[in-house]
């Protein structure tokens, strides 16, 4: 009998929110803790995330079947899928045969270190107003542990998996991805949560059927802290799983590229993200967002600050270029009316009704039947989704991207103490009770970084049009865009593209336009160039030295996004009613009193 085991440490890039959903006075959910009260990260949440990972590897690896869990299928029959041989059956009925219970066995990951508990606030944006959501009422705060938080991973793995081929390499594959720092467990990781890296991966081998052996097991223990094993081990596995590759013409949402901006946000002048916790401790009404609760503590952006910002931005370039094609397309208000009505590219996500203006695509997903409904929940409902939601994501479909917690950069946090008053519009003088005073950085810089997986051409152009935005100053980050905060540039901006096979990477689709043509044949010379291993992915980085072929390229993603908003065979599953810009009042086109310039968006 063979004693086998992983272990490693997991250390958390960004804060963590592994939720309860149970409330106190202070926060609206809590994070997970044992019977004795301490914190942790349960088994199953780690299970989880690396059964997603290994889930969308599978299908690459030399044939095999999709896991039933990635085609919607409901079958009678037992899976017995790479993913199912190792996480245990995803259909674990009785009268299956073949079923399988995990032998991969995750333990829950204990704490490494005491850290201070963490109060973060949360609030949704109109897209209208651009202020907080206050008829929605989305307003909420939940517990997290800050970053750098450490834990100890332990996986106990079933001798029977040694004797497979493909089991173990697809498990290291999976753990590559965190080794590398793409990992991420938890709740609100798209938000800027859960990020995390894997660090002195180990692997534990002990042959029991030895008596010594066994004696010393049964004497001291299993050997967590064992620290002459198998180093090495992920490395090998890694290289056997790369082998395994194979070019994939499938239409599930398997494994095949990612892609990874990260630049340094630097603020121009006052900067704030307002922290309710830390302005009641601190003694100012508003106060930023800390790493921890310690004295000498360093600002951090949250990830969903950032999020919320690019997400509305991107909604706002998205319209804005339906609009102008409604305009063109149309002889008179009511036609371009109608055009714009049924090619919207993005919902306001906060409305939950069919009639609000650029109604949301979850308000018209609630209006079908329950057994439509029930099929979206099983195989996406990507079908039914404005653009918007199906990058940024939905309540019924999750988002590829996912937007980290920004670190401070540097070594010095410089603060100013700013009083505000209101003026009373009859007096001229000071309104009574609208008194505050507010603690904001000045001129900080944070190390913000993106990643999105499975990108399409036209994500990454929507991407870049929004990060130009960002960069000439046209998106405010965090409280007072009216009082001037928030004004930003982005400075030393990188772009890593990760790929399985060179037919995983991100070309335009190939069309008879000059700039796409361009854009792929700029694209196939990137793939000539040597590249960079990262897990089972080759990489390419952006390369200064190849400027003209990455503009190039950067053009045709860019090209592909203005193409899906005007797609005529792209209908928005649902008509809207109304929207903000193409309607009548009291008799008058708002769109004829206020007409769409020529030209207005040649800047896109």
């Amino acid at each position: 009998m063979t004693f086998q085991a992983i272990t490693a440490d997991l250390v958390l890039r960004t804060a963590l929110h592994v939720g309860t959903g149970q409330d106190t006075e202070t926060a609206d959910d809590l994070l997970r803790r044992d019977a004795r009260g301490r914190l942790l990260i349960p088994g199953t949440a780690i299970a989880g995330a690396l059964r997603s990972i290994a889930t969308r590897l599978a299908p690459r690896f030399d044939d095999e079947k999709p896991c039933q869990a990635l085609t919607g299928e409901q079958s009678d029959q037992a899976c017995q899928c790479l993913v199912c041989q190792l996480f245990g059956d995803v259909n674990p009925r009785d009268d299956n045969e073949g079923a399988t219970a995990a032998r991969v066995l995750v333990y829950d990951a204990t704490l490494n270190t005491a850290p201070g508990v963490q109060i973060r606030d949360g609030v949704g944006i109109d897209r209208v107003t651009g202020a907080a959501a206050r008829r929605e009422r989305i307003k909420f705060d939940y517990e997290v542990l800050p970053a750098e938080t450490a834990f100890k991973l332990r996986l106990e793995i079933d001798r029977r998996l040694e004797k497979r081929d493909k089991t173990l390499p697809l498990l290291a594959a999976a753990l590559a991805e965190w080794e590398q720092g793409r990992g991420a467990v938890g709740g609100r990781v798209n938000r800027g949560l859960g990020a995390l890296k894997l660090e002195s991966v180990c692997w534990i081998e002990r042959n029991l059927s030895q008596s010594d052996t066994l004696i010393e097991f049964l004497r001291d223990g299993p050997p967590w802290d064992a620290t002459d094993d198998g180093r090495d081990w992920l490395t090998d596995r890694v290289k056997a799983a790369r082998s395994l590759i194979k070019p994939y013409s499938g239409k599930h949402p398997v494994a095949c590229s990612w892609a990874v901006i990260e630049f340094t946000l630097a603020a121009t002048g006052p900067f704030l993200t307002h922290d309710l916790t830390q302005a009641g401790r601190s003694g100012f009404d508003h106060a930023p967002v800390l790493a921890t609760y310690e004295k000498g503590a360093r600002p951090v952006l949250p990830g969903s600050s950032l999020r919320g910002v690019l997400r509305s931005q991107a909604e706002r370039i998205a319209r804005t270029l339906a609009t102008c094609k409604a305009w063109d397309a149309g002889a008179d208000a009511e036609s371009r009316k109608a055009q714009f009505l049924t090619t919207c590219p993005a919902c306001n996500p906060l409305t939950a009704k069919t009639d609000d203006p650029v109604a949301s695509c979850n308000s018209f997903i609630k209006t079908l039947p329950k057994e439509e409904r029930s099929k979206f929940e099983q195989q996406g409902a990507d079908g039914k989704l404005c653009l918007a939601c199906q990058l940024f994501g939905s309540t019924w479909n999750g988002s590829r991207l996912r937007v980290e917690d920004a670190s401070f950069v540097g070594d010095k946090v410089e603060t100013k103490v700013l009083d505000f008053l209101a003026i009373d519009r009859f007096t001229g003088g000071g309104r009574d009770s609208a008194k505050f005073d507010a603690v904001v950085l000045w001129k900080p810089k944070f190390s913000v970084r993106l990643f999105l997986e499975n990108p399409k051409p036209w994500e990454l152009g929507w991407l870049a049009l929004v990060l130009r935005d960002l960069n000439d100053g046209l998106i405010t980050v965090g409280f007072g865009a009216a009082k001037g905060f928030g004004q930003c540039k982005i400075e030393e901006g990188t772009l890593m593209l990760g790929f399985l096979h060179a037919d995983d990477f991100p070309l335009p689709q190939n069309d008879q336009e000059p700039a796409v043509q361009l854009a792929i044949a700029a694209g196939q010379r990137l793939l000539q160039a040597e590249k960079e291993l990262s897990g089972i992915y080759q990489t390419l980085t952006y390369d200064q030295t190849a400027v003209d072929d990455w503009t190039a390229l950067a053009e045709g993603w860019i090209n592909a996004f203005n193409k899906v908003v005007s797609d005529p065979d792209r209908r928005h599953a649902f008509g809207l009613k109304k929207d903000s810009y193409f309607d009548q009042v009291d008799g008058y086109w708002l769109s004829d009193l206020y007409p769409i310039l020529r030209g207005c968006h040649e800047r896109q």
